[in-house]
């Protein structure tokens, strides 16, 4: 080769082009995991920056993101009162006021307490999930009937602020278990007898998150839940301390929450009668027949029914001639009452015998 001539650029052997793959390969599976993750630490992960969820608040809660500054009201029946509310991750949770006012209270209809006639007092629950019988429900029954909203509609809020503005008292309803649960599902974040008291609140606090201007609790459900103590219990207990009143709609015959209610102080209130087991016009006219015997028997009686278009329409007749035909139509507030304390009930007989020696 001469000194002119530039030397010639010497191609890669095989060996040399086999060791460049394995640097290239290795340097891409060293790429891949720290990408994707290691086995070792628990599965491959990939890391994507998602936005919050529709409704999503503050730090990615996955309640409502209203920030209660002032009372709500809608046509002067309360919502939303910022006293009553105790601000969480998940969402607004009902709380007892710092000066004693509770939700049970401040949510509920007024009604006459000299009216001496038989009360009765009408639930249709099973609310909120469609838009048109709600909408049914509002236009047709009166204000006076309690309305029962299921908490798993993204338009619960407004589904609720229209039953209020309209007068009517609302509870929200609380899935539990069920005797033939999984087949019989109440939806998500359902209170198990198997889960533990803590995972249990958890799951409670989940559905109280998700709206406002509710006076009570009731069971979505739940017939199995209802009847183990152990269960009921501290749910009572969580929802008196919250300024709660729970209502039993009575379709359980095993249900304990009575007794439990007892032991906890827990305002509570069970149904008498469901109005619609059987959805013809005459089986419920003939169900509501026997809530008003019942009411004269024993001076009140509550009607449990759910929300289809002929038991709406049954009760909505009825509702309008109550008055005539000699009952008080009352909200269910109206017929609940904290259970006496069980320990001042034994030691009144000791006091009452000492106050006579």
């Amino acid at each position: 080769m001469g000194p002119d001539e530039s030397p010639r650029p010497r191609r890669p052997g095989p060996l040399g082009i086999a060791f460049a793959m394995v640097v290239l390969a290795f340097g891409g599976l060293l790429a891949l995991i720290e990408y994707a993750g290691n086995a070792a630490d628990g599965g491959p992960r990939i890391t994507l920056k998602l936005s919050p969820f529709p409704g999503a608040g503050e730090a990615g809660r996955s309640g409502p993101s209203t920030v209660f500054r002032a009372a709500r009201e809608i046509g002067g029946n309360l919502i939303a009162d910022p006293a009553l509310i105790e601000d969480s991750s998940q969402g607004p949770l009902p709380r007892i006021a710092p000066d004693g006012r509770a939700p049970m209270k401040a949510y509920a209809p007024p009604f006459e307490t000299n009216d001496r006639r038989p009360k009765i007092a009408l639930l249709v629950a099973g609310l909120g999930v469609g838009a048109s019988i709600t909408d049914a429900a509002l236009a047709q029954l009166p204000p006076e009937v309690t309305l029962g909203f299921a908490p798993f509609t993204a338009e619960l809020q407004s589904a609720i602020d229209k039953a209020r503005g309209a007068g009517h008292e609302v509870l929200l309803e609380v899935p539990m278990e069920p005797f033939d649960f999984p087949d019989s599902d109440p939806g998500p974040h359902a209170l198990l007898v198997a889960a533990s008291t803590e995972e249990n609140g958890k799951r409670l606090d989940w559905a109280l998150s998700r709206a406002t201007g509710y006076a009570g609790v009731m069971n979505l459900l739940g017939g199995r839940f209802l009847g183990e103590e152990t269960a009921i219990e501290p749910v009572l207990g969580h929802v008196a301390r919250r300024g709660l009143f729970f209502f039993d709609s009575g379709a359980s015959s095993s249900s304990v929450a009575v007794t439990a209610a007892r032991h906890m102080r827990a305002p509570i209130v069970t149904g008498t009668l469901s109005l619609d087991a059987v959805t013809t016009p005459a089986l419920i006219d003939a169900k509501v027949a026997e809530l008003e015997n019942a009411a004269r028997q024993d001076g009140f009686a509550i009607g449990v029914a759910s929300a289809f278009p002929v038991t709406i329409a049954r009760l909505a007749e009825w509702a309008a001639n109550a008055n005539a035909r000699g009952f008080q139509l009352v909200p269910v507030s109206a017929l609940a009452k904290r259970p006496p304390d069980p320990t001042a009930e034994a030691e009144a007989p000791s006091r009452a015998r000492a106050a006579t020696r």
